[in-house]
């Protein structure tokens, strides 16, 4: 552009700039010259491509002995594109999609950290996975373990956002859930932060009272003596209490017939679970506990895999048809649908995986695993 001065002055002009193939950060310089003068300065820019991130997914069954081809084209932003190849024995729940979700998602509170990291604990027992995906995996449940400590409140609860003084209900039974599966899988937590925890949900848990007027109390009550008794220090005084409860809602009876479950109190784990049904409904107040209809299904499969009742399969069945279906999930949902899923595969396993494939002709690579679910990179021209 030129512009004209008559006398020493300041003057704006403005570029339009096409960034529609660029991403990241970019160089722009800006040359000006004059009266046999030239001057330029370079300045660096943040480009965001502010379009969300899309994906699509193919789907086909192989049988055995059997040969295919399946052919796909990259779209979107050029430089922007991956692919994924996933093999599996089980029904097609696109756990891959569902799990990149949770790791993309821009997270900041308790109950978001916890569901990115919550379902990575348990690819490494049911995925086949490379080297460098094993790492990868590694290095997100170490950042969740130390992020999550500094949610901890001075009383031992988890605030909802980092420096909050007041511990949130449900996100300090979730997060502690998800730090005591994490210990148990090598990870080194904060030093004080398990006995902290261990302190609040006690206090907590003792001075719970039925409630009649707040939606969803006995249901976080319920996953507080849950995370009690797969810590090791299960309440059975309070889990009578709610027992006892007459209003006791069929969420919290699911979740309660866990603890007692993992309590090695089976008889009576059987017994609550007996009373509770597999018509799951959406209810009042589901935002008191980040919930939905499909995270307390996913819950109540968790707690028939505990207890042996094989009604777990038809729920797996269609826990799977909701991940790989297009339907919106939330954070939660996601994670607690994936936990329960790797949870089944620990327990019912798969068949083993043997197969071979070529990426454009070349390249071929054989897999021959003990996991359900094997997943391959592909490499993008």
């Amino acid at each position: 552009q030129t512009i004209s001065f008559d006398r020493p002055d300041e003057k704006m002009v403005y570029f339009d700039l096409d960034v529609s193939d660029a991403e990241g950060i970019g160089t722009v310089e800006v040359v000006a010259s004059g009266n046999g003068e030239r001057s330029s300065y370079k300045v660096e820019l943040d480009v965001v491509n502010t379009n969300p991130v899309s994906t699509v997914s193919k789907e086909l069954i192989l049988e055995a002995n059997a040969t295919q081809a399946l052919d796909f084209e990259t779209f979107g932003v050029t430089g922007t594109n991956t692919a994924t190849v996933e093999f599996s024995t089980l029904p097609s729940m696109d756990f891959t999609g569902r799990m990149q979700y949770l790791i993309q998602y821009p997270h900041g509170c308790v109950e978001q950290v916890t569901s990115s990291a919550f379902p990575q604990l348990y690819l490494a027992d049911i995925f086949d996975l490379t080297f460098d995906k094993k790492q990868e995996i590694d290095v997100n449940i170490k950042k969740a373990v130390e992020k999550l400590g500094h949610f901890q409140t001075p009383n031992g609860g988890m605030s909802y956002w980092m420096g909050q003084n007041t511990a949130n209900d449900w996100g300090t039974s979730y997060a502690g859930h998800f730090m005591i599966e994490a210990q148990k899988k090598g990870y080194v937590l904060p030093l004080t932060f398990m006995n902290n925890w261990l302190k609040y949900q006690q206090e907590a848990a003792r001075s719970w009272r039925p409630s009649y007027r707040i939606y969803h109390s006995d249901l976080a009550q319920a996953y507080r003596l849950y995370t009690l008794a797969l810590a090791g220090h299960a309440d059975l005084a309070s889990m009578n209490r709610l027992r006892e409860f007459n209003e006791i809602s069929n969420d919290a009876k699911w979740r309660l017939a866990a603890a007692y479950a993992l309590a090695g109190q089976k008889e009576a784990a059987t017994k609550i679970a007996n009373t509770a049904n597999i018509e799951f409904t959406a209810k009042n107040g589901d935002y008191y506990t980040y919930g939905s209809v499909d995270r307390n299904r996913a819950m109540a499969m968790e707690t028939m895999i505990l207890t042996g009742n094989t009604q777990y399969r038809e729920q797996a069945e269609y826990i799977a048809k909701q991940l790989s279906s297009n339907r919106w999930m939330s954070t939660q949902t996601t994670a607690y649908s994936l936990l329960a899923m790797a949870k089944m595969v620990e327990v019912s396993g798969g068949k083993d995986i043997g197969l071979s494939f070529t990426t454009n002709g070349t390249g071929k690579e054989d897999i021959s695993s003990k996991k359900a679910i094997a997943q391959r990179n592909l490499k993008i021209k």
